[in-house]
């Protein structure tokens, strides 16, 4: 166990900061990504330049004060993929944190430290960043309740910026009731359940590898009367074609003057990573402005204040930790497909731990119109027990 705290924590960050000693959360332990600014500690972004240079945040960042003033004790800062550039959680800076419920595999990133540090039950709940499924996958993968939040809709401030116009916060619990509390402190108590309007996105099955599109969609079949849609209407590719130069392009703006500074070290993939984003064609990042706004057009159009899309979280089980880097592309261009609805759409999405498949969680997600947080809360907290691995089950 003291291997898996260790490369789930940072050691520059504090071991025990409380607060409030009384709030709605003051039975709860949680963790913060190191993205994260906390008053007093360095932010490391995963990189060693970074950890080196960086001067003490002056200030909390908002979404870590919430928790802290709702009472619950923060118990460390957790590694990151390094400048949230991964999806796997292997940063050869840092280490790559352990997966505890399949630990020869990865679990996931760039919230990696975070999922670790919640499934090992060093805390309770943490909080994350998610742009392209940096919440979503590492649920999927460490079988975890896990919410990206409506984009924008939670402060942003003091963490570190990786594509702006798709970061959000969210985070992870291993149960609905926790997951559910945490949303509360943001977002206000949740009102009288709602029964969802349940949409099976039935082409998004058919992105997984055969084994698990055929295992999860009878679970998501089962959980009540679905009307099936057509998510792709154009391809899968279409939308991975409008999320690419998009997020490069954010990526570049963002950060590209920083990591491009002489001398900065950087691993190879997030430096091929960033060389990448240095050359994102302008006609296509301007055609894929016009076609993201299409494209949310239809899905919240489809949504309405009462629909919840589902849809696989991940396109298969996390690779092994010595998977090779060609393994890892494939796996990230196919799990893209489904991380990026989402992300492009400004969307909430929760992910549920459904099922096991050797020996492996495998998540399944729900989204939900703008500003569907709650209703998604709600909704993981309501069918939770409907699903032997949500529950606790095999």
């Amino acid at each position: 166990m003291e291997e898996i705290r260790h490369l789930a924590f940072v050691e520059h960050g504090p071991s025990s900061l409380r607060l409030v000693q009384h709030g709605a959360l003051s039975d709860l332990s949680f963790a913060a990504k190191d993205l994260m600014d906390v008053a007093g500690y360095k932010t490391a972004w995963g990189n060693p330049d970074r950890l080196r240079d960086a001067d003490p945040a002056v200030a909390t960042a908002p979404a870590v004060l919430a928790p802290l003033m709702a009472g619950a004790h923060l118990v460390g800062k957790t590694h990151t993929d390094e400048l949230a550039c991964g999806m796997f959680g292997m940063n050869p800076h840092f280490g790559i944190p352990i997966n505890p419920k399949a630990p020869a595999r990865v679990p996931g990133g760039s919230s990696s430290g975070s999922a670790s540090a919640v499934a090992a039950g060093f805390c309770d709940f943490a909080l994350g960043t998610d742009t392209g499924g940096s919440i979503r996958v590492p649920a999927s993968f460490c079988g975890l309740y896990g919410l990206r939040t409506t984009y924008g809709r939670l402060s942003v401030a003091g963490i570190m910026a990786m594509a702006p116009s798709f970061d959000s916060v969210g985070w992870l619990a291993r149960d609905a009731a926790t997951i559910k509390r945490v949303g509360e402190i943001y977002f206000g108590a949740s009102g009288p359940f709602k029964p969802a309007r349940l949409l099976l996105a039935r082409d998004a099955f058919d992105v997984p590898v055969r084994e698990i599109g055929e295992a999860l969609l009878p679970v998501a079949k089962s959980l009540g009367e679905a009307t099936e849609v057509a998510l792709f209407e154009e391809g899968a590719e279409f939308w991975l074609d409008t999320f690419r130069p998009l997020q490069l392009q954010d990526l570049w703006s963002t950060l590209g003057a920083w990591a491009t500074m002489p001398r900065r070290t950087l691993s190879p993939a997030v430096a091929d990573r960033i060389e990448l984003s240095s050359r994102v064609d302008s006609a296509k990042f301007a055609v894929a402005v016009a076609r993201r706004e299409q494209l949310t057009d239809r899905l919240v159009s489809l949504l309405g204040n009462d629909g919840v899309l589902m849809i696989p979280t991940a396109h298969d089980l996390p690779p092994l930790r010595e998977a090779p880097v060609s393994a890892q592309i494939e796996f990230r261009e196919r799990t893209l497909a489904l991380t990026c609805i989402a992300s492009l759409c400004r969307l909430p999405q929760v992910n549920i731990p459904a099922i096991t498949v050797d020996g492996c969680p495998v998540g399944l997600s729900f989204i939900a119109g703008p500003r569907g947080d709650q209703f998604l809360l709600d909704l993981a907290a309501e069918i939770g027990d409907a699903l032997p691995a949500a529950s606790g089950g095999q």
